[in-house]
C-alpha cells in the first residue's frame, strides 16, 4: 500500500487486487472458535486479551490459527505508516481466509480504526464490524458499526478495569498489566494523542485488585505499562499537574499478601516524572525489578527541542546522573529515534557517543518515520531513508559493542531467573529472564544444563518457578547458563 504523506485517507486500491470482494455477514451473534491477531505493542496485546475475554463470555473459544476460527479480529497499529500497510495486509490476507474458509464474521480494532474511520467502512465492505478503542466490549455482537465510533468529535475515553473479562496470551508466568491510557505530552514526531485520547488513569484499587487476582492465578511477574507511565495519577480528582501516584501504586502492589514470590517491572517511563523518589522504590521495594524503560529519543539539544521533548541534553544527563549515583545496579531501557528532520552529522555522533558512555543495558533505535498528521511532517530537513538506515546500523553497532561488555560480566555469576518453559526452537532447552531482562524486546537467559544435585527434572513443569543459574556464557543478546537450585 502506498499512502501520500500530504493526505489523510487510505490508498488501498493496490493491495484490493490480491483478494476478492466479500459480502457481509448479516448482523447476528453465533459462538463458535475464535481468533485475534494482535498488531502493534504490548498495550494493543491487552487490548486483545479483554476482546478475547468479551469474545469467552458469551460461549466463544479462543484459538490460535485463524483457519480454524467463526470469528477473527485483527487488532491494528497505527502508529507508523508501515504499522498501517502492515495492518491493511492482514484483514485482506484474512478476508480471503472469509471467502474460502470456515470464518463467518471479521472484526476490524484498534488505532487503525480510530486514525482511518471513513476510509475503512468505505474501502473494505468485507469486514464485518470497526470498532474502536473504546468498544472492546462489543467485539462480535453487532455487524453494524456504531454511530459513536466514527463521531469525529468523540475522543476514546474507555480503559478497561478489574471486571473486565480478560484472557492472557502470555502464558502462566507473566503478563501485562496497563495502568493508564492515553497521552498528553507534544512529540512532534507522534500521533498517539489523536489516536488513543488524552491521559487517563485507571485508579489504585482496581489496579490493585488485578495485580491481586493474577498473582492468585500463579502470574509470578507483573509488566506494568501505558504510554506515559510516569504520569499515572496525575489527572486524579484535584486537577491534572498534581505529584505522580506511581509511587503510591507500587507500595500497594508490592505488599499484596501473595504466596509467592514475584517481580514487578516498568515500562515507558517519562523523562520528567521519573524522579528521586520513584528510584529509589526501585532498588527498596522487595518486589519491584531494578529496570527501567525510559525512552530519551535522543541526546542532542536540536533535535531534542525540534521534538519537543521536555528535557534537553543537559537535563537529560542530570536524570541519568541522577540514576546511576541512586541505583548503580539499576538496569536502563531506552530507545533513540534517529533520521529526524534537520538532524546532523554532528547530532549523531554525539548520541553515538552517549551510547559508547554505557548508560543503558538495552536500547532500541528506530527510524524517523513521516507521518502526515504529526507536526514533525512540517519540518525542514526531511532526510532520505537510507541515510536513516545507515544511522540507524551506526548507533546498533555503538550499543551491541556495549551490551556484550556488560553481558560478559555477569559469565560466572549466579542470578536469579524467572523460569518460562521450553525454548521457543527446541524443548532440549529451557528459557527464562532474569530481573534486568524484559519480556519481548530484551535478551534472554538460555539453560542448557542442570546441576547433578538436582537429579532429573520435568522441564515442563518448571515455568512459573524461580531458580538460580549459574551464567557460563552468552550467545549474542542472551545470557547461557546452568540451572543449579529453585525457589
Amino acid at each position: 500500500m502506498s499512502q501520500n504523506p500530504s493526505s489523510s485517507g487510505l490508498n488501498i486500491v493496490g493491495q484490493k487486487a490480491k483478494t476478492s470482494t466479500v459480502p457481509v455477514v448479516s448482523a447476528k451473534e453465533f459462538a463458535g472458535n475464535a481468533s485475534i491477531i494482535t498488531l502493534g505493542c504490548s498495550k494493543n496485546l491487552v487490548d486483545s486479551e479483554v476482546m478475547l475475554g468479551a469474545l469467552a463470555s458469551r460461549g466463544f473459544q479462543s484459538v490460535p490459527d485463524p483457519e480454524n476460527a467463526d470469528i477473527i479480529v485483527v487488532n491494528t497499529c497505527a502508529f507508523l505508516e508501515s504499522a498501517v500497510e502492515e495492518s491493511i495486509d492482514r484483514i485482506l490476507e484474512v478476508s480471503e481466509l472469509k471467502a474460502r474458509g470456515r470464518c463467518r464474521q471479521l472484526v476490524v480494532a484498534g488505532c487503525m480504526v480510530e486514525r482511518y474511520r471513513e476510509q475503512l467502512v468505505a474501502e473494505l465492505p468485507e469486514v464485518d464490524q470497526f470498532i474502536s478503542t473504546d468498544e472492546l466490549l462489543k467485539v462480535g455482537q453487532s455487524a453494524e458499526t456504531s454511530v459513536e465510533c466514527f463521531d469525529k468529535a468523540r475522543r476514546p475515553y474507555f480503559i478497561y478495569d478489574e471486571n473486565a473479562p480478560r484472557v492472557r496470551s502470555t502464558g502462566k508466568a507473566w503478563t501485562y498489566l496497563k495502568i493508564s491510557e492515553g497521552c498528553d505530552r507534544p512529540c512532534t514526531f507522534c500521533i498517539i494523542p489523536k489516536i488513543r485520547g488524552s491521559f487517563r488513569s485507571r485508579s489504585i484499587a482496581s489496579i490493585e485488585a488485578e495485580a491481586s487476582s493474577l498473582l492468585a492465578d500463579g502470574v509470578r511477574e507483573l509488566n506494568l505499562i501505558a504510554q506515559d507511565l510516569t504520569a499515572y495519577g496525575t489527572d486524579f480528582e484535584g486537577g491534572r499537574g498534581i505529584k505522580s501516584a506511581l509511587p503510591e501504586l507500587l507500595k500497594r502492589i508490592d505488599a499484596i499478601n501473595s504466596a509467592e514470590e514475584f517481580w514487578v517491572r516498568l515500562f515507558y517511563a517519562y523523562p520528567v516524572g521519573t524522579t528521586e523518589a520513584l528510584i529509589n522504590q526501585l532498588t527498596e521495594l522487595r518486589n519491584v525489578c531494578a529496570y527501567l524503560d525510559i525512552p530519551l529519543q535522543h541526546i542532542s539539544h536540536p533535535v531534542l527541542k525540534a521534538m519537543q521533548r521536555p528535557l534537553g541534553e543537559k537535563g537529560t544527563r542530570r536524570l541519568i546522573e541522577m540514576i546511576r549515583t541512586k541505583a548503580p545496579r539499576l538496569a536502563l531501557r531506552t530507545t533513540f529515534i534517529v533520521g529526524f528532520p534537520g538532524e546532523t552529522e554532528e547530532d549523531v555522533a554525539a548520541l553515538e557517543a552517549f551510547v559508547r558512555e554505557g548508560h543503558f543495558m538495552h536500547v532500541g533505535v528506530f527510524t524517523y518515520s513521516h507521518e502526515s498528521e504529526a507536526a514533525a511532517a512540517k519540518l525542514d530537513g526531511q532526510l532520505s531513508e537510507e541515510l536513516k538506515q545507515q544511522r540507524r546500523d551506526r548507533i546498533m553497532l555503538a550499543q551491541q559493542e556495549v551490551l556484550k561488555t556488560k553481558l560478559e560480566s555477569f559469565v560466572g555469576s549466579r542470578q536469579k531467573v524467572l523460569l518460562l518453559g521450553a525454548h521457543s526452537d527446541t524443548d532440549s532447552l529451557l528459557v527464562g529472564r532474569t530481573e534486568f531482562q524484559g519480556p519481548e524486546a530484551d535478551g534472554e537467559t538460555i539453560i542448557n544444563d542442570v546441576a547433578a544435585e538436582l537429579g532429573e527434572l520435568d522441564w515442563s513443569q518448571l515455568g512459573g518457578r524461580f531458580a538460580e543459574v549459574e551464567i557460563t556464557e552468552i550467545a549474542g543478546y542472551d545470557l547461557v547458563g546452568t540451572l543449579v537450585g529453585l525457589s
